[in-house]
């Protein structure tokens, strides 16, 4: 491999037209394209799925609207899986804030126990945790440096979001009790979790579901149909989730989709599900690197998948009506690339997430 030197639009266009070999374009459609479109998705994120020869790269009867067909689909389907993710972020912060709020701030003088660190579990002292050389090493660290245990959290939250009026949360019965957070300007002011809990980005929550108690984490398990047992099996779903949904929110080509390998899976949920991890573990070794099929897999046990469906199956139609089929079969590569044995298996993912629970 080497470093490629910049290009002009119509360098590129060349490129692919007289070189490559692309069919049924011109120079001024693909320069026009590429004022809209990064060519490094467009182009080099898509066209493993599209050469007929790899070395050189050539085309024989793929055209340039069969790459924009594509790049239009992981669009399309990245949409709609954010979409889903964030309905599953719903679940969570409504789950979080009422199981903790019911077991930790009943009462109005009780309501900012949620900053109380007292009321949390420091993994730190179990010598048994998971994954602590791994993608848990900062949360398992720094339980005293966790966001709501800052002595300035309040004082934030409220600086940060207009919709949090201190005027609407002061109580002149309110007494705060040692431990909790203040707000500085105001002691008769406590902003309740279930308000507090819709600031918080995925990350913290994540990192709040493992400094939870048992007593606590057992409500959220149970509204979602996990056992107390499997507490690290939902966070293991957890981790997948969140590299999921940071690689829809930064316009990642979603088809290439692949949890990292630091990221390493818990077993109970690798066989709970019958997930392929590129990488399937052993006596020291953690199974890791999940594609994007067996990553949808793990979020369908939270939302209907079925609305992704959709997207596979009209993708599925418009390339055996579209696609000149030359050596090779496109929808068997895409199949490939997202880690779905055949479409029949994509297709029941997404129908049997309504029932594939824990």
């Amino acid at each position: 491999m080497t470093i490629k030197p910049w290009k002009s639009r119509y360098e590129l266009a060349k490129t692919l037209i007289d070189e490559r070999l692309l069919q049924n374009t011109n120079v001024e459609e693909i320069e026009s394209t590429l004022k809209k479109m990064n060519y490094f998705q467009l182009i080099n994120g898509l066209e493993n799925d599209l050469l007929s020869q790899k070395v050189p790269k050539r085309f024989r009867t793929e055209t340039f609207d069969d790459f924009k067909r594509l790049y239009k689909f992981n669009k399309q389907l990245e949409s709609a899986i954010f979409i889903l993710i964030e309905d599953f972020e719903d679940q969570l912060k409504t789950s979080l804030a009422h199981n903790f709020s019911a077991n930790h701030c009943r009462t109005l003088n009780d309501t900012m126990q949620y900053t109380n660190k007292n009321n949390y579990y420091n993994i730190k002292n179990d010598y048994q945790y998971p994954f602590t050389r791994y993608q848990y090493k900062y949360t398992y660290e720094n339980f005293d440096k966790f966001e709501l245990f800052k002595p300035n959290f309040i004082d934030k939250l409220i600086r940060n979001n207009d919709f949090i009026d201190p005027k609407f949360y002061q109580d002149p019965n309110y007494v705060q009790p040692p431990g909790v957070t203040p707000y500085h300007k105001n002691n008769q002011v406590a902003v309740p979790l279930w308000v507090t809990v819709q600031t918080l980005d995925f990350g913290t929550l994540i990192k709040m579901t493992h400094y939870l108690k048992p007593a606590d984490m057992t409500g959220i398990l149970s509204d979602f149909n996990f056992k107390p047992s499997s507490r690290f099996a939902f966070l293991s779903a957890l981790d997948v989730i969140k590299e999921l949904r940071n690689k829809c929110t930064h316009g990642f080509l979603i088809e290439r989709f692949s949890t990292p390998e630091y990221i390493k899976l818990n077993r109970n949920l690798v066989t709970k599900l019958s997930l392929d991890p590129y990488h399937k573990g052993g006596n020291s070794v953690f199974p890791s690197r999940l594609k994007l099929f067996d990553s949808l897999k793990v979020l369908g046990m939270f939302v209907d998948l079925r609305p992704l469906g959709k997207i596979f199956k009209s993708l599925i139609y418009q390339n055996n009506k579209n696609f000149s089929k030359n050596s090779y079969d496109l929808n068997s590569r895409i199949l490939q690339d997202i880690g779905a044995p055949s479409y029949k298996a994509l297709k029941a993912a997404c129908v049997d997430s309504v029932s594939n629970r824990w």
